[in-house]
């Protein structure tokens, strides 16, 4: 639900890679101010008390509505029935829309953002009341184009259910994450041995990284207002860009494993399931590292974390070497994971069954290299997008390599 301006796992969690400069006025008013919904006319007043009740109103039944489908639907409620500490999910979402209901007005009021001559809840309402109308004054009776919306009505309704897709599903995984964290922190503190505490160190690390991977995109996904500098510019419509997203997503993505497989195996990395081996360490440092470029990525994306959406170009952080660091990093995390099945033979053993170990790794390799296509495919419908931006353009000027610096 957003306060100020109405106007961007899988295995784990995605990262959008959309890259990024600071978006303001000056930079936002390079697009073309028709196709851009963050745009307000400079010189308009401030809103008018009625613009603001209008915005609240449709903003109430729009959230209302909302917030009874998540309770009402099974998915969406199977998310949300997550816990931590004692607080579900769902019960964020019901103070949230009480909070808004009761202390939106007199902010607005007093504030009276300009942004809200843009309310993307107003959009949306004035859409499905015209195709209402449309409806009952039967198909033959109103020109085609009545039915049809704006740019700007599309964007916002589309955003909107970005917003329902993603925001319960971030939601979901920071709860299960910080639930997570109990045995976790146990298997620390009862760690007997130097090598023990190494290997729940490791743990732990790479649940730090997925939870505030997830805190961030959940926050993203929430939140929209000018000093955050996250507004929405425009938001991904073409039913493939959408589907090569969704595809890496609950449930979508249990479609994509029974034609992929996994994409990863155990995010210990244990060489042989020996912890002293050295392998293991070798392999581990180099997830680290790998896990370092996701949460680089992300942390640069910050408030503007979220898919499908240009919130604005970022161009420093990790984005300044490589447009897609989210990517590469989630990508080579996996791989890392698998490199164990694949050397999970016995030179020693003249029984070892080196049939079944050829197979399961081709299987293996097949499954990750058909997730890289996606992420591949996911990066060049994400650049098609932001490419309407001049500053994308200008952007992929600068930083010329998607993935590998002086290869690709």
């Amino acid at each position: 639900m957003d306060w100020g301006s109405h106007t961007r796992r899988e295995s784990r969690r995605a990262v959008p890679s959309a890259a990024a400069a600071p978006s303001g006025a000056a930079s936002a008013a390079r697009l073309d101010p028709a196709r851009n919904l963050s745009y307000v006319d400079p010189g308009l007043p401030r809103p008018s008390a009625a613009c603001v009740l209008r915005h609240y109103g449709a903003s109430l039944v729009i959230y209302g509505g909302l917030l009874l489908l998540l309770l009402a639907n099974p998915w969406f409620r199977g998310l949300l029935d997550v816990s931590a500490g004692g607080f579900q999910g769902w019960q964020y979402y019901v103070w949230y829309f009480l909070a808004y209901a009761v202390l939106s007005p007199p902010i607005l009021l007093a504030l009276r953002p300009r942004s809200l001559w843009n309310s993307k809840n107003v959009l949306i309402l004035g859409w499905l009341g015209r195709v209402l109308r449309c409806v009952f004054r039967g198909p033959g009776s109103v020109p085609p184009e009545a039915w049809r919306p704006t740019f700007k009505e599309k964007h916002a309704f589309v955003f909107l259910l970005i917003k329902l897709i993603y925001g319960p599903l971030m939601l979901n995984g920071v709860l299960g994450e910080w639930g997570g964290s109990a045995p976790l922190l146990l298997q620390w503190q009862q760690s007997p041995t130097w090598i023990s505490r190494m290997d729940a160190a490791y743990a732990i690390f790479v649940w730090a990284v997925f939870l505030l991977d997830s805190a961030l995109f959940c926050f993203g996904y929430h939140a929209e207002a000018g000093f955050l500098r996250n507004e929405v510019r425009y938001v991904e419509t073409t039913l493939f860009g959408i589907l090569v997203c969704i595809l890496c997503y609950p449930p979508f993505n249990h479609v994509t494993g029974v034609f992929l497989g996994p994409s990863n195996d155990d995010v210990n990395i244990l060489f042989q399931g020996n912890l002293h081996h050295p392998l293991t360490w070798i392999l581990r440092g180099l997830a680290v590292l790998s896990l370092l470029l996701l949460s680089a990525a992300s942390f640069s994306l910050f408030t503007k974390a979220s898919n499908l959406t240009n919130r604005g170009i970022v161009q420093y952080g990790a984005y300044r070497w490589i447009r897609h660091p989210g990517y590469l990093g989630k990508n080579l995390f996996w791989l890392l994971t698998l490199l164990p099945v694949f050397l999970a033979f016995d030179l020693s053993n003249p029984q070892f069954p080196w049939k079944d170990h050829w197979l399961n790794c081709l299987g293996r390799l097949c499954g990750f290299a058909g997730w890289c296509s996606i992420y591949v495919l996911r990066a060049l419908t994400e650049e098609r997008l932001l490419r309407q931006d001049p500053d994308y353009v200008a952007y992929c000027q600068k930083v010329k390599y998607r993935f590998i610096p002086g290869v690709f």
